[in-house]
Formats: structure tokens, sequence, C-alpha cells
């Protein structure tokens, strides 16, 4: 995995040398009504110690493909923009193992329609998933290691649908809020059942309302920010609101070398009853291509 990830970054390094532009490697051939912010990475991290090492430490590696991308099209009457967020990754440490580390399928895609400067009626779609299948790890009585699989792609899957309103101040801030109707689609684990019946569900249908403030800000042409905060509540009350909150910080230290730190909070009562979080910190090759 290791080998052929740094192939690949090898490979798209050296061809995307003689493309790279101030805006984007493909900035050329964006139609004038068109705005694009494309990003893509492979980032990776290694910790090796030798068995002598007296300060102690523990042998990892981590590797982590994400491809980020906000594209949007203006016309007189509407605006069509769609966001894409994919990532994969996976992590070894000495002793434990491979793990996955990251595995997300986003895809979301909004009509606006231009009635006033700021105050626009939407439409759209959005898709969530993952691509591979995720575990969690066990050890039998005699140590030996056992893994349960909790969900895999479209176990969960959610397909929302929405119309509403927006508040679009600038290219930096937008607040929606809408009509929305979020359907799960779970086979196998269980995510879409009731417990309330005696059948297992495959299927929910929540209709309700969502909130999405989104916030990006250019700090240069080096370190930008921007963050994502999504709320759904369905109709059957406010103890069945979702949410997750999403920020990234990026700092351009090269064209093609980039840190970055992310968190995220995420609440869902049908996953878990608690909040949940995480955050993370990467370094590694990166290409604009718009």
């Amino acid at each position: 995995m290791k080998k052929q990830l740094l192939a690949l970054a090898a490979a798209v390094l050296t061809s995307a040398s003689a493309l790279y532009a101030e805006n984007g490697m493909f900035a050329g051939y964006l139609p004038e009504n068109w705005t694009a912010d494309v990003v893509a990475a492979v980032k990776y991290n290694r910790h090796y110690y030798s068995s002598n090492w007296h300060d102690g430490g523990t042998n990892t590696n981590s590797a982590v493909i994400k491809y980020d991308a906000d594209v949007q099209g203006n016309w007189h009457y509407a605006n069509w923009r769609n966001l894409v967020n994919l990532a994969w990754g996976q992590e070894y440490t000495k002793g434990t193992g491979t793990r996955k580390s990251e595995d997300k399928i986003f895809w979301e895609s909004t009509v606006d329609f231009n009635t006033s400067e700021h105050i626009k009626p939407y439409m759209g779609a959005r898709f969530e998933s993952q691509f591979t299948k995720s575990y969690i790890y066990d050890e039998d009585e005699n140590g030996k290691e056992l893994k349960h699989s909790i969900s895999c792609f479209m176990d969960p899957g959610y397909l929302t649908e929405f119309a509403g309103l927006a508040f679009i101040l600038n290219d930096n801030f937008s607040q929606r809020l809408a009509f929305a109707n979020r359907m799960t689609f779970s086979d196998g684990y269980g995510y879409a059942d009731d417990p309330d019946t005696e059948k297992e569900e495959s299927f929910k249908d929540e209709p309700g309302l969502e909130s999405i403030t989104e916030f990006k800000y250019n700090f240069s042409d080096m370190i930008s920010f921007k963050s994502r905060l999504w709320a759904f509540v369905n109709f059957e009350g406010v103890d069945e609101i979702d949410g997750k909150w999403e920020n990234t910080l990026s700092i351009l230290i090269t064209p093609y070398i980039e840190f970055s730190f992310g968190n995220e909070i995420f609440y869902d009562k049908d996953l878990n009853k608690n909040t949940q979080y995480k955050d993370a910190l990467y370094f590694g090759l990166t290409w604009r291509w718009f």
C-alpha cells in the first residue's frame, strides 16, 4: 500500500509540474461563467524506530488520499453548485496492525434561484456514504484478535432532498434553512431500524428541517480556513436533532506541499447517544486543479 501511494504521488507530481498555474493547473479550461475550487492530495506520515532505540516509540505508517471540490456555474436566473468530498486512508501501528483511518463519500448538488441579491430560494440533493467496510476490534479468551464489521458502502447510506431559502452575504458566508427529507439505507447493520417495531427495517424516511452555515476565508494565498455547520431535526421532536461541524485550516508551504489541520464534531442518535469528535494533522503532497 505504501509503495503504491508513493508511486502515485511521484507520478502525479511529475505530470503536474508542467501544468501548474497560479490559480490551478486546469484554470485556463474553466468557462467564464463557472468558478471552481478543486484540490486533490496524497498525504503520508511515518515513524520508524530501531530495536535498540532507547527513548521508546512505536513504528507507525499512515496514508490518506483526498479530493475536495466546490464547483459552481452562474447564470442570469440561477446558480448550480456541486460539492464533492472524497477521502480514504489507512494506518499501520506495530503491535496493532492495519486499521482504516478515513473513509468518506459526500456529494451535494444545489440550485439557487437569483430572485434577489442576498435572499435566494434553493433546492437540491445530497448523498453520503463510505467506500469500504469498517470494523471494531476485540480479543477472545486466548488473546487472539477478533474483528466485527459495523458498516460498509450504503450501509448506512444517506440521501437527502431539500428546498428552502438561503441568505448569501458574499462568497465567504452563507446561511441556509430548508425543509428536508432524509432517507437512510441500511440492509445489514440496523441503522435504519425502528426499535419500537418487531420487524427490522432496512429503510428509514425522515421529513424535517435542516440548517447549513458555511464560512470560508483566505488569510493569504497560502493560508485558508473553511467551516461548515449542519443540523437536521425531524418532525418527531427536538430530541431527534443530528448535527455535524467540520473545520479545516490549510497552509500551503510550496505549490505542492501542504500542512492541514481538521476537526469534526458529530452527533447522530442512531449511531451513538454521545457526541463524537475527531481531529487530524496532515502533511503531504497536494495539487490544485482550479
